[in-house]
């Protein structure tokens, strides 16, 4: 599943950090086809040249897959994060960088954010643009990332993300932009810090963490994902609840409130002993039981569903999935939420 063939940029001198770039695919290695963007075969997309290096490195690059990002699997995610894993303790790397395609970059980075507790720095970039576009943003973004990822301070923030001269928490970033090269931004909190030409300038460290217990990570498949609307929602939980899901995140309205009949779908599958999270499909701002009409979030919270701080859906799915494959009872999970 993985190709770990490895390429070392020349050693200029001695001292300088050593930093491995990780590749796994995305835009950041496509090339114009018959049809569209795709990857190339026997291409290698991480040909660094010239100020692509920063002064004072020496690179690595270690290809771990070459798949457009809507093709990493949580499986494939875990199995990354565990290659990270192994690379930080081998202790042969003063930072790491991991390329990945934008769409489900977030989700990778906050899944290795929540699972790795490494000495040195992590850092996940990509490309908006493919390298044969005008105004290519590749080389620029892999370049702050190295820069992040030979600064002394950063593995203290933990998984970072560095694109477009801004370093964002893991925990926080998301794609906000189909195309644009300013996509990725943490709203409401922003970023951690800044690359500035050869300088990184950090301004905040990140208090909002959550972190996975020690051991062999490993993701359960079986949770499920409802983003509520207008009257739908209860039809998808319940096919969760078929389908033998043991946990089903509920990405609600406002404040964590859903449809009438979407509050009954809960009951139902707590009553069948599957767990029910409630999170919100806002940007900013904690779920909580304030509304106590039928589908409010009290309502919600009597039924048996836990309100889950304000994890986005689609990363709370994640973490899900690895805590209860690695074994985490319920009461446990909830103590993890309970702090966010």
């Amino acid at each position: 599943m993985t190709d770990c063939s490895s390429s070392e940029h020349p050693l200029r001198s001695s001292g300088e950090k050593r930093i491995a770039i990780l590749s796994t695919g995305g835009t950041i290695e496509m090339q114009p086809g018959p049809g569209g963007l795709d990857i190339i075969d026997g291409q290698d997309p991480l040909s660094l040249e010239g100020d692509a290096v920063p002064e004072g490195t020496r690179i690595e690059h270690v290809k771990f897959c070459s798949l457009p990002s809507p093709a990493i699997t949580p499986d494939l995610m875990a199995s990354l994060c565990l290659r990270l894993r192994d690379m930080a303790e081998e202790g042969r790397y003063d930072g790491i960088v991991v390329t990945h395609g934008t769409d489900t970059l977030e989700e990778s980075a906050f899944l290795a954010d929540a699972y790795l507790r490494t000495e040195i720095p992590v850092v996940f970039t990509a490309a908006m643009r493919s390298p044969s576009e005008l105004g290519v943003d590749g080389p620029r973004n892999v370049r702050g990332a190295i820069l992040a990822a030979s600064n002394n301070e950063i593995h203290k923030l933990g998984v970072t993300v560095v694109l477009n001269d801004e370093i964002h928490a893991a925990g926080r970033v998301t794609k906000t932009y189909t195309s644009n090269v300013s996509s990725f931004a943490s709203p409401g909190y922003g970023p951690l810090g800044f690359v500035d030409q050869d300088r990184v300038l950090l301004q905040r460290i990140p208090l909002w963490r959550v972190q996975l217990p020690p051991g062999e990570l490993a993701m359960d498949p079986g949770v499920g994902l409802v983003r509520i609307a207008a009257g739908l929602g209860a039809r998808e939980i319940s096919h969760c609840v078929r389908c033998g899901d043991r946990a089903v995140v509920v990405e609600a309205l406002g404040r964590g409130n859903v449809p009438p009949e979407v509050s009954e779908a809960v009951e139902e599958a707590v009553f069948r002993r599957v767990m029910v999270f409630v999170t919100s499909r806002c940007y900013v701002g904690r779920v909580l039981g304030v509304y106590d009409y039928k589908g409010g979030g009290a309502d919600l919270e009597r039924r048996g569903a836990f309100m889950a701080g304000d994890m986005q859906g689609h990363k709370l799915r994640l973490l899900l999935m690895a805590a209860i494959g690695m074994g985490m009872e319920e009461r446990h999970i909830h103590s993890m939420l309970s702090r966010l």
